[in-house]
């Protein structure tokens, strides 16, 4: 027989049959083990990025309760502070009146220009003393705020800003029909505040927006003041609210504090933060209300406006 006709001997073919499964075994134990590595890899950088976002949660809340405690232990002193300015500050206040008419029966043309002066000064600290007694808290009502007839209030407080900077106030974003909770004259200054502070930040020509609309679950109303400035430095963000802190020469660092505690008075939230495209933006976020006159009035204590 001829090796050519030599029937193959048992086995001759099984051992590269063998081998081509084993390589075949192998590949696929690569392949679950290079799977397994690459989703234990993803969870591992999806709990990292979990946990650098909770440690920035945690300092923005311990921010947020280190502000309240500030504040709250400023409130106490503000009542009995502003109390003893205010009466020695009625005195001068009065003895300038007595002066200037005095100055006036003799025709004391400069004598008068620096009881203007002094005046001038008396207005600014009763000003701050203002501002301070609005830090402690009191008994406040709230009631239903239409929010439509708000902002046109607003416009009306901030037209001498908004006119000398030449700055366009749009109101054409905010929902109509909107209610809220809190007190009218509170919102009022909050809002006011807000919009004159982004018109002082707008070159002239520039636009401040206010919008307005009910969040997703419909439980509250977020307004938005936006503005066309050029925003606020990131290391400014976690102080702004902090009481007399301000960026402004002749500010008393007290606007944007007692808007942040009347807010949250109001059971609101208010931040800030910069817009992608450039500017400002403060939200509110306020306790969304029925229609006028359905809702009964509610006590809390909050505290008292100026506005």
């Amino acid at each position: 027989m001829t090796p050519e006709a030599c029937p193959p001997q048992p086995g001759t073919s099984a051992a590269p049959a063998a081998a081509t499964r084993g390589d075949e075994d192998l590949g696929a134990v690569l392949r679950e083990y290079l799977d397994v590595a690459g989703r234990l890899q993803r969870t591992h950088e999806a709990l990292q990025r979990e946990v650098v976002r909770l440690r920035q949660e945690l300092a923005r809340k311990d921010r947020e309760l280190e502000l309240r405690r500030r504040l709250a232990a400023l409130g106490e002193l503000a009542a009995g502070v502003a109390h003893e300015v205010r009466n020695p500050l009625g005195a001068i206040r009065l003895y300038s009146d007595l002066l200037r008419n005095q100055c006036r029966q003799h025709q004391l043309a400069s004598a008068l220009q620096l009881i203007e002066k002094i005046e001038a000064g008396i207005q600014a600290i009763d000003a701050v003393v203002t501002d301070t007694l609005a830090l402690a808290p009191r008994e406040r009502t709230l009631g239903t705020v239409a929010l439509d007839a708000l902002l046109e209030r607003v416009r009306d407080a901030s037209l001498k800003t908004l006119l000398a900077r030449e700055v366009h106030l749009d109101l054409s974003g905010a929902a109509p029909g909107l209610y809220v909770r809190g007190d009218e004259n509170g919102l009022q200054r909050v809002l006011v505040n807000l919009v004159v502070n982004a018109a002082e930040a707008s070159a002239p020509g520039k636009t401040v927006w206010v919008q307005a609309a009910p969040t997703a679950d419909e439980r509250e109303v977020a307004v938005y003041v936006l503005d066309e400035g050029p925003g606020l430095p990131e290391e400014l963000l976690e102080r702004i609210f902090e009481p007399f802190f301000t960026t402004k020469p002749n500010g008393t660092g007290l606007g944007l504090t007692i808007a942040h505690r009347l807010i949250e008075a109001y059971g609101g939230r208010l931040v800030a933060r910069n817009r992608p495209t450039g500017g400002a933006e403060f939200v509110l976020w306020l306790p969304r209300a029925e229609q006028a006159g359905t809702d009964s009035a509610e006590h809390v204590a909050a505290p008292p406006s100026a506005a």
